[in-house]
């Protein structure tokens, strides 16, 4: 998502977040983040507001505001108010932080959920292929549980079945890369955008994510030297710590490395194809990528989450779903045959609870995250098509393009990032964006990814606060 600095931000920004508890012992509480299911900017949706009156019938002492942010200025909003003490009791956890800024949930976790019937500490209500279990996924680099996912997250590629129809494509073709591409340009002869896509760090890190799927699996794999906890072993995906590692020891150049250089050439052939003609014009809003351009009928595809389909509810449209396609050896050289991978995993809906919340505050954040990860939020994730994070749900029905199959299972490249890491303070900037344009030269692209790289592996040490002699060079 592409964000203002921390520094454009306004005095009225930062104000008004001070947590409160009124004399007749009621508390008010407030969850503030990015609306990920509609464009609505002032609610997360008719479901959510529901849950919201259900949650506050449940817990009669404790009120429950809900602060929608702007997509394209979330990230900064919250974490300059994070830093300046003012950020309410709940926020997103993708907001950029450092893991002492904001609370330990070990503890909590090893307790029983009092909204769970299940008996068991709460921690082991999750499901563990996805948060918690023998790898402890969900962990920061610190080793310590610091969100609480409200649901899991697949993302794919949503198609307008009716444009499709009308200009002959079908829907089968999409399987391949060369298919897909072919596809694009029946598309926009026939006036369509064929994948909206706009200017924010969705639509690339998606595509980048897929393809480092398909055309880096030999590198991830000869770097995975550390499990999750931080010691010597493998992970999937790849730790921060196997990454970090590999750059700060040398074992990693992209500036030398053919697979980045390959997967990057894939990528910019696969936005001169298909992406929207004037995408980096377009500010990332709404459920899907490039804005409303896919439920207003303009373009045939886009990139979405599984609880993107909300905004669909009442489109004048049929709609379908899928994957990636698969980027054959005849496409790259570096290709294998291997399908596209992304994953189900706990980086949906999740939020935190800033370490300086102290007292009522902090109790009712934390009964708001264990009402969250029970059996109360069945009906918001069936209305929302959220997957559950915690195995005594179920997952709604359909969306089975995203939720099955090669393509819903986790590569070594993870969901984010994977290799192409970059320091907190252009995080949130699209980092692709000038050699997409042509106007940075592939060289000099790779030479300032191995920079941020670098940079990005630094802070990870620092923060994680690793011992070995790489890590403190």
């Amino acid at each position: 998502m592409a964000v203002a600095t921390a520094a454009a931000l306004t005095a009225a920004a930062l104000a008004g977040c001070a947590p409160s508890a009124n004399a007749a012992g009621k508390v008010t509480i407030t969850l503030s983040g990015p609306n990920q299911f509609t464009s609505d900017t002032k609610t997360f949706g008719p479901a959510w507001d529901q849950l919201v009156a259900n949650f506050e019938k449940d817990n009669p002492n404790i009120t429950l505001k809900t602060n929608v942010l702007p997509l394209s200025s979330w990230a900064a909003t919250s974490a300059a108010q994070l830093t300046a003490g003012t950020a309410p009791e709940l926020i997103f956890n993708q907001t950029t932080h450092t893991p002492d800024q904001v609370l330990s949930l070990d503890s909590y976790l090893q307790k029983k959920n009092p909204f769970s019937s299940t008996g068991t500490s709460w921690i082991d209500d999750f499901n563990g292929k996805y948060f918690g279990g023998p790898n402890g996924l969900g962990k920061n680099p610190a080793g310590n549980y610091e969100s609480i996912p409200f649901n899991l997250v697949s993302v794919g590629i949503y198609y307008n079945k009716d444009i499709l129809v009308k200009v002959g494509v079908d829907v089968s073709s999409l399987s391949t890369f060369d298919g897909f591409t072919k596809a694009c340009g029946v598309l926009k002869k026939a006036g369509y955008a064929p994948l909206a896509t706009d200017s924010g760090n969705l639509p690339v890190g998606w595509t980048v994510t897929a393809l480092g799927s398909m055309l880096l699996n030999s590198e991830l794999a000869s770097l995975n030297q550390f499990g999750s906890d931080g010691t010597a072993g493998t992970s999937t995906p790849v730790t921060k710590k196997s990454v970090a590692h590999a750059y700060l020891t040398g074992e990693l150049n992209l500036e030398t490395d053919p697979g980045v250089a390959e997967t990057l050439k894939v990528l910019k052939s696969f936005y001169d194809d298909c992406a929207t003609p004037n995408w980096s014009g377009i500010q990332s809003q709404g459920a899907f990528t490039g804005g409303t351009d896919f439920p207003g009928g303009k373009a045939a595809m886009a990139w979405g989450t599984n609880f993107a389909s909300t905004s669909l509810a009442t489109a004048n449209f049929k709609y379908g779903t899928l994957p990636f396609p698969e980027v054959s050896t005849s496409d790259s050289t570096v290709a294998t045959g291997t399908p596209a991978q992304f994953g189900v995993n706990n980086g949906g809906t999740a939020y935190m609870i800033p370490a300086y919340i102290k007292g009522k505050q902090r109790d009712a954040a934390i009964t708001l995250l264990e009402y969250m990860s029970s059996p109360k939020v069945q009906t918001w994730l069936d209305k929302t098509g959220g997957i559950p994070a915690i195995t005594a749900l179920k997952a709604p029905p359909g969306l089975d393009a995203l939720n099955s199959g090669p393509w819903a299972t986790l590569s070594l490249f993870g969901q984010n990032g994977g290799l192409f890491g970059a320091p907190a303070a252009i995080a949130a900037q699209n980092k692709y964006e000038g050699y997409l344009l042509g106007t940075t030269k592939l060289k000099d692209t790779l030479a300032q990814f191995q920079s941020n790289a670098v940079a990005w592996s630094k802070e990870q040490a620092t923060q994680a606060k690793w011992t070995e002699s790489w890590a403190t060079k």
